[in-house]
């Protein structure tokens, strides 16, 4: 079965793989990037390409939820359990659902302030800040991965979140990245305590702080300049990885716009 790594764009997520498959995959702690090929993306052409037609999908790309449930009934035939990220929102779309408890042991949720991803966002794309934030709060929010186009349904901030957090199925974790970035190995240990119920892991405190120092924002910075960073796009894909930059960032009029649209997750989350 699967247990996702989940999170609206340019939250975290690679960060949180980066941890995981450190922690999981090495005998030291020691991280590099071809570790994270531990833990792929789902909206991948491989796990399509048996299920449905490509060519077809490709003209219409959000057809892509009549095969959500067979290509996870397929990766999951060898009944073990696997890791894969994931930014689509776990929503229903024409009564298909994007996973379901036949399919999922449970999922790790990253959130972070929709103010810092829409810099972030930005940053990371073509886009402008003014249409950054707008890809945020519209609902119908869709990303493309691959020469195939592949949909990645992740709708905005405030459903994606919703979505997976509400999900009562499975069990979940919700982490948020400002907890993470101020006590990364508190975090990382709740991370793994959540794991140690669904695998067979041994949390070792010592190898915790390894996993932590190895995968300091700063050293992923440094791995990119050095090998670059094959899920990097356009632009540097680890930046800043900070928390407030976004208010030097994003001026006063669409910070109003996000947190009048967002004014109950945020509250919630403590960000406003």
């Amino acid at each position: 079965m699967i247990i996702w790594i989940a999170s609206y764009p340019k939250s975290g997520n690679t960060w949180i793989r980066s941890l995981v498959s450190s922690y999981l995959y090495s005998n030291n702690g020691e991280f590099n990037f071809d570790m994270l090929r531990k833990i792929p993306k789902f909206t991948q052409t491989k796990y399509f390409s048996s299920v449905a037609n490509l060519e077809k999908l490709k003209k219409n790309p959000i057809k892509i939820n009549e095969y959500w449930k067979d290509a996870q009934l397929k990766i999951n035939l060898d009944k073990e359990i696997k890791f894969f990220k994931t930014h689509n929102a776990c929503v229903s779309y024409n009564n298909n659902w994007f996973t379901d408890e036949i399919n999922t042991a449970g999922y790790i949720y990253i959130v972070r302030d929709p103010r810092a991803v829409a810099c972030s966002l930005a940053a990371h794309s073509t886009y402008t800040i003014d249409k950054s934030v707008d890809e945020l709060l519209e609902d119908s929010t869709i990303g493309f991965n691959g020469k195939y186009r592949l949909a990645e349904i992740s709708s905005s901030w405030k459903i994606n979140y919703l979505s997976w957090k509400k999900k009562k199925k499975f069990k979940g974790l919700v982490i948020k990245y400002e907890d993470l970035v101020n006590n990364t190995p508190n975090e990382f240990k709740k991370i793994l305590i959540f794991l140690k119920e669904k695998i067979n892991i041994e949390i070792e405190e010592k190898k915790i702080l390894k996993c932590v120092d190895s995968c300091k924002f700063s050293n992923l910075t440094k791995m990119e300049d050095l090998n670059g960073f094959v899920e990097s796009t356009t632009n540097k894909f680890f930046r800043k990885g900070k928390i407030d930059s976004w208010k030097n960032d994003l001026n006063e009029d669409l910070r109003k716009k996000i947190e009048v649209n967002f004014k109950d997750e945020m509250l919630e989350l403590g960000y406003i």
